[in-house]
């Protein structure tokens, strides 16, 4: 079992070292240094505005799947 985890543990790093690094770092970086940001995100909800947009996002990709599938199927037109 131990000898399993560590293939895919190896295998998941090689797979991640593929992948390019993120472009946003550098900006996420410089939003640390701004001090009236958290004041700024207690008037305006920024974190719960990207929940709720991340929830919609997932509902209609969700919802496009299904409809392409059931097309697919002949079951709607």
């Amino acid at each position: 079992m131990e000898i399993m985890k560590s293939i895919i543990d190896a295998l998941l790093d090689f797979v991640l070292k593929l992948l390019p690094l993120s472009p946003f770092d550098e900006i996420i970086s410089s939003l640390e240094d701004m001090p009236f940001l958290g004041y700024l995100n207690w008037f305006i909800p920024i974190g719960t505005f990207i929940k709720i947009g991340a929830v919609w996002l997932a509902s209609i990709t969700l919802f496009y799947m299904y409809s392409i599938i059931l097309r697919w199927v002949k079951a709607i037109e």
